[in-house]
Protein backbone atom coordinates (compact mmCIF):
# COMPACT_ATOMS: atom_id res chain seq x y z
CA UNK A 1 0.00 0.00 0.00
CA UNK A 2 1.04 3.47 -1.00
CA UNK A 3 1.58 6.28 1.73
CA UNK A 4 -1.84 8.03 2.68
CA UNK A 5 -2.40 11.07 4.72
CA UNK A 6 -6.08 10.45 7.49
CA UNK A 7 -7.96 13.48 8.34
CA UNK A 8 -9.69 12.83 10.60
CA UNK A 9 -12.86 15.60 10.81
CA UNK A 10 -15.10 15.92 14.36
CA UNK A 11 -18.44 17.95 13.61
CA UNK A 12 -19.20 21.16 15.42
CA UNK A 13 -22.36 23.30 16.07
CA UNK A 14 -20.32 26.18 15.06
CA UNK A 15 -17.21 25.03 13.35
CA UNK A 16 -15.07 29.05 13.60
CA UNK A 17 -15.43 28.52 17.42
CA UNK A 18 -14.29 25.24 17.85
CA UNK A 19 -11.10 26.24 15.36
CA UNK A 20 -10.01 29.26 18.04
CA UNK A 21 -11.16 26.86 20.71
CA UNK A 22 -9.08 23.92 19.89
CA UNK A 23 -6.07 25.78 19.42
CA UNK A 24 -6.68 27.60 23.25
CA UNK A 25 -7.43 24.19 24.66
CA UNK A 26 -4.97 21.54 22.87
CA UNK A 27 -2.76 23.75 21.09
CA UNK A 28 -3.71 22.77 17.40
CA UNK A 29 -2.56 25.48 14.95
CA UNK A 30 -5.11 25.94 11.96
CA UNK A 31 -3.40 25.41 8.70
CA UNK A 32 -5.40 25.24 5.97
CA UNK A 33 -9.30 27.69 5.88
CA UNK A 34 -11.65 28.13 3.10
CA UNK A 35 -14.91 30.54 3.64
CA UNK A 36 -17.69 31.28 1.50
CA UNK A 37 -18.75 34.24 0.30
CA UNK A 38 -20.78 34.67 3.78
CA UNK A 39 -17.74 34.18 5.48
CA UNK A 40 -19.07 30.55 6.82
CA UNK A 41 -16.45 28.04 7.10
CA UNK A 42 -16.28 26.00 3.60
CA UNK A 43 -13.22 23.57 4.79
CA UNK A 44 -11.02 24.02 7.38
CA UNK A 45 -7.89 21.95 8.82
CA UNK A 46 -5.72 21.91 11.95
CA UNK A 47 -2.63 20.18 12.54
CA UNK A 48 -1.05 18.93 15.94
CA UNK A 49 2.98 17.54 15.78
CA UNK A 50 1.93 15.60 12.87
CA UNK A 51 -1.43 14.60 13.15
CA UNK A 52 -3.68 16.60 10.81
CA UNK A 53 -7.46 17.66 12.05
CA UNK A 54 -10.41 18.37 10.56
CA UNK A 55 -12.90 20.70 12.13
CA UNK A 56 -16.81 20.98 10.32
CA UNK A 57 -20.36 21.82 10.58
CA UNK A 58 -23.07 19.88 10.39
CA UNK A 59 -23.94 18.73 6.88
CA UNK A 60 -27.11 16.74 5.84
CA UNK A 61 -28.57 16.27 2.16
CA UNK A 62 -27.20 16.08 -0.89
CA UNK A 63 -24.65 13.39 -1.12
CA UNK A 64 -25.18 11.95 1.80
CA UNK A 65 -27.96 10.71 1.20
CA UNK A 66 -29.64 8.85 4.52
CA UNK A 67 -26.70 9.99 6.26
CA UNK A 68 -26.04 13.10 8.32
CA UNK A 69 -23.24 14.52 10.01
CA UNK A 70 -23.69 16.50 13.42
CA UNK A 71 -22.15 17.42 16.63
CA UNK A 72 -22.49 15.20 19.46
CA UNK A 73 -23.81 18.01 21.25
CA UNK A 74 -27.14 17.42 19.38
CA UNK A 75 -27.04 13.65 20.00
CA UNK A 76 -27.37 14.50 24.17
CA UNK A 77 -23.43 13.64 24.00
CA UNK A 78 -22.66 10.71 22.52
CA UNK A 79 -20.13 10.28 19.33
CA UNK A 80 -19.70 7.95 16.65
CA UNK A 81 -16.32 8.07 17.24
CA UNK A 82 -13.19 9.32 19.20
CA UNK A 83 -9.82 10.31 18.47
CA UNK A 84 -6.43 9.11 19.78
CA UNK A 85 -3.89 11.81 19.50
CA UNK A 86 0.20 10.73 20.53
CA UNK A 87 1.87 13.38 21.99
CA UNK A 88 5.53 14.25 20.93
CA UNK A 89 8.49 13.21 23.94
CA UNK A 90 9.26 17.04 23.69
CA UNK A 91 5.72 17.81 24.97
CA UNK A 92 4.57 17.51 29.25
CA UNK A 93 1.42 15.44 29.06
CA UNK A 94 0.38 16.87 31.83
CA UNK A 95 0.81 20.26 31.16
CA UNK A 96 -1.16 20.01 28.14
CA UNK A 97 -3.71 18.67 30.71
CA UNK A 98 -3.65 21.27 32.70
CA UNK A 99 -4.04 23.72 29.79
CA UNK A 100 -6.96 21.96 28.25
CA UNK A 101 -8.68 21.77 31.70
CA UNK A 102 -8.20 25.95 32.07
CA UNK A 103 -9.73 26.41 28.47
CA UNK A 104 -12.76 24.43 29.73
CA UNK A 105 -12.34 20.72 28.44
CA UNK A 106 -13.70 18.28 30.83
CA UNK A 107 -11.27 15.97 32.05
CA UNK A 108 -12.92 12.30 32.38
CA UNK A 109 -9.76 10.68 33.07
CA UNK A 110 -6.80 12.28 34.33
CA UNK A 111 -3.37 11.51 33.50
CA UNK A 112 -2.20 8.37 34.66
CA UNK A 113 0.49 5.68 33.33
CA UNK A 114 -0.95 2.58 31.91
CA UNK A 115 -0.16 -1.33 31.33
CA UNK A 116 0.39 -0.69 27.76
CA UNK A 117 3.23 1.40 28.31
CA UNK A 118 1.85 4.93 27.98
CA UNK A 119 0.61 7.69 29.96
CA UNK A 120 -2.80 8.82 28.87
CA UNK A 121 -5.65 11.42 29.87
CA UNK A 122 -9.05 11.91 27.99
CA UNK A 123 -10.94 14.94 27.39
CA UNK A 124 -14.19 15.96 26.50
CA UNK A 125 -14.68 19.55 23.99
CA UNK A 126 -16.71 22.03 23.82
CA UNK A 127 -18.94 20.21 21.61
CA UNK A 128 -19.01 16.51 23.57
CA UNK A 129 -16.09 15.21 21.38
CA UNK A 130 -14.33 12.79 23.14
CA UNK A 131 -10.36 13.41 22.84
CA UNK A 132 -7.61 10.93 24.10
CA UNK A 133 -4.13 12.35 24.50
CA UNK A 134 -1.44 9.58 25.11
CA UNK A 135 2.62 9.47 25.05
CA UNK A 136 4.93 6.54 25.28
CA UNK A 137 6.94 5.53 27.93
CA UNK A 138 8.44 2.35 27.59
CA UNK A 139 7.96 -1.31 25.11
CA UNK A 140 5.26 -3.52 26.78
CA UNK A 141 6.16 -7.34 25.87
CA UNK A 142 2.76 -8.91 25.05
CA UNK A 143 3.23 -11.92 27.81
CA UNK A 144 3.43 -8.73 30.32
CA UNK A 145 0.26 -7.19 28.83
CA UNK A 146 -1.73 -10.33 28.85
CA UNK A 147 -0.80 -11.27 32.43
CA UNK A 148 -1.30 -7.49 33.76
CA UNK A 149 -4.96 -8.10 32.14
CA UNK A 150 -6.13 -11.40 30.99
CA UNK A 151 -6.46 -10.46 27.42
CA UNK A 152 -5.03 -12.48 24.41
CA UNK A 153 -3.25 -10.54 22.24
CA UNK A 154 -4.35 -12.49 18.63
CA UNK A 155 -2.81 -10.19 16.19
CA UNK A 156 0.51 -7.65 16.03
CA UNK A 157 1.85 -6.51 13.32
CA UNK A 158 4.99 -5.35 11.71
CA UNK A 159 6.77 -8.50 12.30
CA UNK A 160 7.44 -8.76 15.74
CA UNK A 161 5.22 -10.91 18.03
CA UNK A 162 6.78 -9.40 21.03
CA UNK A 163 5.56 -6.33 21.71
CA UNK A 164 2.18 -4.20 21.12
CA UNK A 165 4.02 -0.72 20.27
CA UNK A 166 4.06 -1.22 16.07
CA UNK A 167 4.55 2.17 14.91
CA UNK A 168 1.54 4.16 14.38
CA UNK A 169 0.30 7.48 13.26
CA UNK A 170 0.38 10.54 15.63
CA UNK A 171 -3.86 10.89 15.09
CA UNK A 172 -6.02 7.39 15.40
CA UNK A 173 -9.48 7.56 15.30
CA UNK A 174 -11.65 4.91 16.95
CA UNK A 175 -14.85 4.31 15.27
CA UNK A 176 -17.94 2.57 16.88
CA UNK A 177 -19.32 -0.51 15.51
CA UNK A 178 -22.45 -2.83 17.06
CA UNK A 179 -20.40 -5.67 15.96
CA UNK A 180 -16.47 -4.50 15.68
CA UNK A 181 -15.67 -8.36 15.17
CA UNK A 182 -17.35 -8.11 11.48
CA UNK A 183 -16.34 -4.55 10.68
CA UNK A 184 -12.99 -5.59 10.99
CA UNK A 185 -13.05 -8.37 8.47
CA UNK A 186 -15.24 -6.20 6.38
CA UNK A 187 -13.02 -2.84 6.02
CA UNK A 188 -10.18 -5.32 5.17
CA UNK A 189 -12.11 -6.63 2.14
CA UNK A 190 -13.87 -3.48 1.58
CA UNK A 191 -11.34 -0.52 1.93
CA UNK A 192 -8.42 -2.60 2.11
CA UNK A 193 -7.56 -1.44 5.60
CA UNK A 194 -4.82 -4.16 6.91
CA UNK A 195 -5.26 -5.64 10.17
CA UNK A 196 -2.84 -4.65 12.79
CA UNK A 197 -3.57 -5.64 16.85
CA UNK A 198 -6.33 -7.69 17.64
CA UNK A 199 -7.08 -8.43 21.37
CA UNK A 200 -9.67 -10.25 23.11
CA UNK A 201 -10.64 -11.42 26.38
CA UNK A 202 -11.28 -14.57 27.99
CA UNK A 203 -15.03 -15.21 25.88
CA UNK A 204 -13.33 -14.29 22.74
CA UNK A 205 -14.60 -10.76 22.60
CA UNK A 206 -13.28 -7.88 21.09
CA UNK A 207 -11.72 -5.48 23.15
CA UNK A 208 -9.21 -3.38 21.17
CA UNK A 209 -8.33 -3.70 17.79
CA UNK A 210 -6.36 -1.31 15.17
CA UNK A 211 -5.91 -1.81 11.42
CA UNK A 212 -3.81 0.17 9.07
CA UNK A 213 -4.04 2.31 5.67
CA UNK A 214 -0.90 3.59 3.91
CA UNK A 215 1.07 3.96 7.17
CA UNK A 216 -2.20 5.45 9.11
CA UNK A 217 -3.82 3.71 11.81
CA UNK A 218 -7.73 3.19 12.08
CA UNK A 219 -9.10 1.90 15.63
CA UNK A 220 -12.09 -0.35 15.55
CA UNK A 221 -14.34 -0.27 18.58
CA UNK A 222 -17.46 -1.16 19.92
CA UNK A 223 -19.96 1.82 21.57
CA UNK A 224 -18.51 0.63 25.28
CA UNK A 225 -20.21 3.83 26.94
CA UNK A 226 -22.92 6.16 27.23
CA UNK A 227 -20.62 8.89 25.53
CA UNK A 228 -20.32 6.18 22.32
CA UNK A 229 -22.61 5.51 19.64
CA UNK A 230 -23.28 3.23 16.62
CA UNK A 231 -25.10 5.40 13.34
CA UNK A 232 -27.81 2.44 13.46
CA UNK A 233 -28.94 3.88 17.34
CA UNK A 234 -28.79 7.33 16.39
CA UNK A 235 -30.80 7.55 13.04
CA UNK A 236 -27.91 7.06 10.86
CA UNK A 237 -26.28 10.10 12.05
CA UNK A 238 -22.11 10.42 12.43
CA UNK A 239 -20.32 13.08 14.33
CA UNK A 240 -17.20 12.43 12.52
CA UNK A 241 -15.90 11.32 9.22
CA UNK A 242 -12.21 10.09 8.16
CA UNK A 243 -10.81 11.15 5.04
CA UNK A 244 -7.63 8.76 3.05
CA UNK A 245 -6.17 10.61 0.37
CA UNK A 246 -4.19 7.95 -1.41
CA UNK A 247 -1.60 7.98 -3.75
CA UNK A 248 -2.46 5.74 -6.54
CA UNK A 249 -5.03 3.28 -7.57
CA UNK A 250 -8.10 5.30 -6.61
CA UNK A 251 -10.30 3.57 -9.24
CA UNK A 252 -9.42 0.04 -8.24
CA UNK A 253 -9.98 0.52 -4.60
CA UNK A 254 -13.92 1.78 -5.73
CA UNK A 255 -14.06 -1.25 -7.02
CA UNK A 256 -12.94 -3.23 -4.61
CA UNK A 257 -15.66 -1.41 -1.99
CA UNK A 258 -18.44 -1.50 -4.70
CA UNK A 259 -17.81 -5.29 -5.13
CA UNK A 260 -17.68 -5.65 -0.95
CA UNK A 261 -21.29 -4.17 -0.48
CA UNK A 262 -20.13 -0.56 0.40
CA UNK A 263 -22.93 2.28 -0.14
CA UNK A 264 -21.72 4.85 -2.46
CA UNK A 265 -23.41 7.84 -1.94
CA UNK A 266 -21.10 10.49 -3.84
CA UNK A 267 -20.05 8.64 -7.18
CA UNK A 268 -16.54 8.20 -8.27
CA UNK A 269 -15.67 11.67 -10.11
CA UNK A 270 -12.71 14.30 -10.30
CA UNK A 271 -13.96 17.37 -8.59
CA UNK A 272 -13.19 20.77 -9.29
CA UNK A 273 -10.02 21.56 -6.84
CA UNK A 274 -7.72 18.32 -8.51
CA UNK A 275 -8.73 15.67 -6.34
CA UNK A 276 -10.81 12.30 -7.84
CA UNK A 277 -13.19 11.09 -4.94
CA UNK A 278 -15.72 9.22 -3.53
CA UNK A 279 -17.81 8.61 -0.09
CA UNK A 280 -19.37 5.65 1.31
CA UNK A 281 -21.21 4.26 3.73
CA UNK A 282 -19.83 1.45 5.87
CA UNK A 283 -21.73 -2.08 6.62
CA UNK A 284 -22.70 -0.04 9.49
CA UNK A 285 -23.46 3.62 8.08
CA UNK A 286 -20.47 5.41 9.27
CA UNK A 287 -19.22 8.01 6.57
CA UNK A 288 -15.64 7.81 4.57
CA UNK A 289 -14.18 9.34 1.91
CA UNK A 290 -11.79 8.76 -0.70
CA UNK A 291 -9.67 11.13 -2.50
CA UNK A 292 -6.38 10.59 -4.96
CA UNK A 293 -5.19 14.21 -6.67
CA UNK A 294 -5.06 13.94 -9.94
CA UNK A 295 -4.39 17.65 -11.24
CA UNK A 296 -2.42 19.57 -8.72
CA UNK A 297 -3.49 23.20 -8.24
CA UNK A 298 -2.50 26.26 -6.31
CA UNK A 299 -4.18 27.93 -3.41
CA UNK A 300 -5.12 30.62 -6.28
CA UNK A 301 -7.18 27.91 -8.63
CA UNK A 302 -8.87 26.35 -5.98
CA UNK A 303 -10.27 29.35 -5.44
CA UNK A 304 -11.18 30.50 -8.51
CA UNK A 305 -12.74 27.20 -9.31
CA UNK A 306 -14.44 27.18 -5.72
CA UNK A 307 -15.66 30.48 -5.35
CA UNK A 308 -13.76 30.29 -1.44
CA UNK A 309 -11.49 32.61 0.10
CA UNK A 310 -8.37 30.80 1.73
CA UNK A 311 -6.35 31.76 4.35
CA UNK A 312 -4.97 31.11 7.97
CA UNK A 313 -7.31 32.77 9.97
CA UNK A 314 -10.36 35.05 9.85
CA UNK A 315 -8.68 38.24 10.36
CA UNK A 316 -5.82 37.72 7.53
CA UNK A 317 -6.40 39.42 3.98
CA UNK A 318 -4.81 37.06 1.79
Amino acid sequence: MDAAQLTATPIYRDPRQALDWLEAAFGFEVTTLLTDEQGGVAHAEMGFHGARIGVAGPWSGGPLGPARLVSPAALDGQATQLCWLALPPSLDLDAHCAQARAAGAEITQAPEDQFYGARTYRALDLDGHVWCFSQAQRTVPVAEMEAATGLKVEKVSEGDARTTEAPRSAVTPYISYADPAAAYLWLETAFGLEPRVYVTDGAGALVHAEMAFGGQTIGVAKAWSDRHAVPGDVGGRNTQSVHLQMESDIDAHHAAAVSAGAQIIRPLETQPYGDRSYIALDLEGHIWSFGQTVAPMSIADWDEKLGTRTRLRPTENR
